[in-house]
């Protein structure tokens, strides 16, 4: 690998920084997107004109369990609202948020350092790729290399004409089944990385054994695994036996949904979306088997009612009741410190 300018430190949006001013990181996040890639008619055609309702008290109860089938609930675009949530985060003792907005959801470099500068928080801007149904046409006929080109130039130079620079590439979308412009596009994340030393965050497919044929084929492909987040994992990992081998790659593991829970989840009707508290169940499993260090937390907060505005939890939730919900289970504090302090500092500091 060829090694960064930067290797050794962190990449935020006003620029490198030393590893050890991190602080307290929530690694998988979106301040501002526009996520109506995922969105759907609802199912009961009675239901139908409530897909163009903006977000209300009187609708929540409805959005919560349709939460993609509200257009408005999907979009994150007011500016004002991402610094108040961010600034309650901020005052709750976060100091640095990842916000992977990649390719094909909105991302807003120059909102992004605008947030940082009127937050005190740390930012840290995404890139590559979403999922296939947000790449360009000119994908079905690129290499992965030449993909990786313009990946590359956002991690060195700037995204979108600016001077504003990726400090992680994802989330990288993959679907089940795993696209071929998608294979293409994670591949080419694995060539950024191995010159630039820049870190992956994946998005894996709600299909239990995909995150580790994924994180196969990266290894396959040179990547290095422990520069390497697999998102989404209590999503879509939910026997103890898949978990174990995942966690045995070596690779970081983000439970990135906390606050977001379902029994319904209608972007995989066949699943669920599991509660805090059977996160905490996964995350004690792992800490029991000795993957204490490869432990990422974050929210995943990319929907109106996921806000404190909104009646949602906001980005100070892990910090504010998560914490000392952990704590109460007999997780103790130099642990909890290392997952959301030592572990996001390891995970972006360039190689």
């Amino acid at each position: 690998m060829t090694r960064s300018p930067i290797s050794g430190k962190v990449q935020t949006v006003l620029g490198p920084i030393k590893p050890e001013t991190l602080g307290p990181t929530i690694t998988h996040e979106h301040l501002l997107i526009d996520f109506r890639v995922v969105f759907q008619q609802p199912n009961n055609p009675d239901e139908a004109g409530m897909a163009e309702e903006k977000l209300s008290l009187a609708n929540l109860g409805w959005i919560r369990h349709n939460w993609n089938s509200s257009a408005d609930n999907l979009m994150l675009l007011d500016e004002d609202v991402a610094i108040a949530e961010a600034t309650d985060y901020f005052d709750a003792g976060g100091r640095t948020l990842v916000d992977v907005t990649s390719n094909g959801l909105g991302r807003d470099p120059l909102a992004l350092e605008r947030i940082s500068r009127a937050t005190g928080l740390n930012v840290v801007m995404g890139g590559g790729h979403y999922i296939g149904s947000t790449h360009p046409a000119e994908f079905e006929a690129a290499t992965a290399e030449e993909i990786a080109e313009s990946i590359i130039q956002d991690v060195q130079v700037g995204v979108d004409g600016t001077d504003i620079r990726t400090g992680i590439i994802g989330e990288v979308g993959v679907s089940a089944p795993w696209a071929e412009t998608e294979r293409k596009t994670v591949q080419a994340a694995v060539i950024a990385q191995a010159q630039t030393g820049v870190p992956v965050l994946i998005h894996p497919g709600r299909d239990e054994e995909l995150p580790l044929r994924i994180l196969e084929a990266i290894a396959e492909w040179g990547g290095d695994l422990s520069n390497t987040v697999m998102g989404h994992i209590e999503r879509t990992i939910y026997s103890r036996d898949a978990l174990k081998r995942v966690a045995e790659t070596g690779a970081f593991l983000n439970f990135d949904l906390f606050g977001h829970d379902s029994s319904f989840y209608p972007l995989a009707p066949h699943s669920y979306m599991p509660n805090d508290a059977q996160r905490m169940d996964q995350i004690e499993f792992l800490i029991d088997g000795g993957h204490i260090d490869q432990i990422l937390l974050a929210h995943d907060v990319c929907s109106k009612h996921r806000l404190k505005r909104y009646g949602g939890h906001g980005w100070d939730h892990i910090i504010a009741r998560v914490v000392p919900q952990m704590l109460a289970r007999g997780v103790s504090r130099e642990l909890v410190d290392r997952m959301l302090v030592d572990n996001p500092r390891r995970m972006l500091t360039f190689a």
